[in-house]
């Protein structure tokens, strides 16, 4: 790594124009401050500047990129159906999990529980969910260097939270503006990202199936109508609001719909159930002269992770939301979905085939699957000797979300040695993919650094579909879009990808 003295005037002028672009575009986060009146405040405020970005856009071989992008509809219908699956499937594959991770897989898992026996007693309140999927993939390439030989394995499916769809889309443009003196087929090169507009639209659609479903359910003459609003689900001082801000923006711009921000605390301590389908309509309260609003989609962009859920007070707001009739994105089924346990156990022993509806997509999704391993089963010492002897050929992956949390190299054996059987059995193995890599410009805080590299692209997919009832045909699918994408580029020896955690810069790709 090198961060260069700059004294090439045209980069610079790049980086100040690069930057002056993000800033005037809002492609930026936020860093938590205290506030200076008083040194001992629990009072914070974000300071903004712009978001970790690569100078340049980061190659990428077309055919793996068209890959990627053919297997968002497969992927939104497996979701879909496993998480349809809970007790015969999904709830058997997690309980070591859950047994070795009470206090967050567990408690999910007893929250879908919850759910799932008022299904058994047709008192669902609601059986319409909405998906926005990530499905993130690194190259793997026998060469040192991009080229078009490079083939995606699948990194991980982020089933809750997906982020960065906005920032992602401006990122392209900014890439887009900063090379617009290339001949007309190198601007073809540079692809068109549709997330931000795709992610929307998902909301709009879930918001006007609940709609409907006020406007036929029977009601009382002294029902009170509450003004329907998306309520999305945040962490308190977010420092990625820019990115959920424009999705709040842009809904109302391209559908008028109003968006709510509030955290699972406020949903504990303020949220109820109205009369409205049969009391379990949730409603809040709105920021408009003390009245109230009905959530007809919450969306999630907080949840996923054990310190959302300090108390159990956060346990009860979420509680409160999986039993109201908002069409929740994601339910906690689809969240389960995309736990490391799911992932690696639908790679084992042909498990997806039973969710996939042919055999060419059977195929064409397994052939994007790195090489995975369960923990905690009675035979695992094999594969537990082989990592420890072999460390830089694993990754060790636990239940988690946001980047930081997984263990590489000494520390992945250290943990793998001293671990029980059941400790373990929180965990997968999956196999260390090995990119290729190539020189790129990243800049933070306004810096240079001039690094080898790689870059992990996450498709988005955004599905909207009905849950079968017992004795029924297939729910109905409402919508089933393959929506953009993000692309992070990251130091070659960098291991975590994560842009909010720190790891990684925002880049778009440029196709091979």
């Amino acid at each position: 790594m090198s961060v260069p003295t700059i004294t090439d005037d045209a980069l610079k002028e790049k980086i100040d124009t690069a930057s002056a672009w993000c800033a005037a575009h809002g492609v930026l986060m936020g860093s938590r401050r205290r506030s200076e009146q008083d040194s001992s405040s629990t009072l914070y405020y974000n300071l903004y500047e712009p978001a970790p970005f690569a100078l340049e856009p980061s190659p990428f071989p077309k055919a793996a990129f068209d890959k990627c992008y053919e297997l968002g509809r497969p992927w939104n219908s497996i979701v879909h159906a496993v998480a349809e699956s809970y007790e015969t499937w999904l709830r058997p594959t997690l309980l070591a999990t859950a047994s070795s991770d009470e206090e967050f897989t567990g408690k999910l898992l007893s929250l879908a529980d919850e759910v799932s026996r008022q299904q058994n007693h047709n008192q669902r309140a609601q059986r319409v969910t909405l998906g926005i999927l990530r499905s993130d993939y690194l190259l793997q390439s026998e060469s040192s260097t991009t080229d078009s030989s490079a083939y995606p394995l699948q990194v991980e499916l982020n089933t809750i939270a997906s982020s960065f769809g906005c920032l992602s889309t401006k990122v392209t443009k900014l890439h887009q503006f900063l090379c617009h003196d290339l001949t007309q087929q190198q601007q073809q090169q540079l692809i068109e990202n549709p997330a931000a507009v795709n992610i929307v639209d998902g909301l709009a659609a879930a918001f006007h199936e609940y709609t409907r479903q006020r406007s036929s359910a029977t009601t009382s003459s002294t029902e009170v109508e509450y003004q329907p609003v998306v309520i999305m689900v945040v962490q308190p001082n977010e420092a990625n609001a820019c990115d959920q801000r424009d999705l709040e923006f842009l809904l109302f711009q391209r559908h008028g719909i109003k968006l709510l921000r509030r955290s699972l605390l406020d949903i504990a301590n303020h949220a109820k159930h109205s009369s409205a389908f049969q009391n379990k309509e949730l409603i809040v309260p709105s920021s408009d002269n003390g009245t109230w609003a009905a959530a007809a989609v919450v969306y999630f962009r907080a949840g996923y992770t054990p310190t959302d859920y300090p108390s159990d007070k956060e346990w009860n707001g979420r509680s409160k939301i999986e039993h109201s009739a908002a069409i929740k994105c994601p339910d906690v089924f689809y969240h389960l979905v995309g736990t490391k346990k799911v992932q690696q156990a639908l790679a084992a022993n042909n498990a997806l085939r039973k969710f996939c509806r042919s055999d060419q997509e059977y195929h064409l999704v397994t052939s994007s699957f790195a090489n995975l391993h369960s923990l905690g089963d009675d035979d695992d010492g094999d594969i537990v000797a082989t990592a420890i002897a072999n460390p830089h050929s694993f990754v060790l992956k636990p239940q988690r979300e946001g980047g930081g949390n997984n263990l590489y190299d000494d520390a992945m054996a250290k943990a793998l040695q001293e671990m029980t059987r059941k400790q373990r059995s929180a965990y997968i193995l999956m196999q260390r993919i090995q990119p290729p890599t190539f020189m790129a410009t990243l800049i933070k805080g306004g810096r240079p650094t001039v690094i080898e590299s790689v870059c992990e692209l996450g498709v988005f997919g955004v599905t909207l579909r009905e849950y079968n009832e017992k004795g029924t045909s297939d729910g109905r699918v409402l919508l089933d879009n393959v929506g953009g994408h993000i692309l992070r580029s990251k130091g070659a020896t960098t291991d975590e990808g994560g842009v909010a955690a720190g790891y990684a810069f925002l880049s778009s790709p440029k196709l091979i």
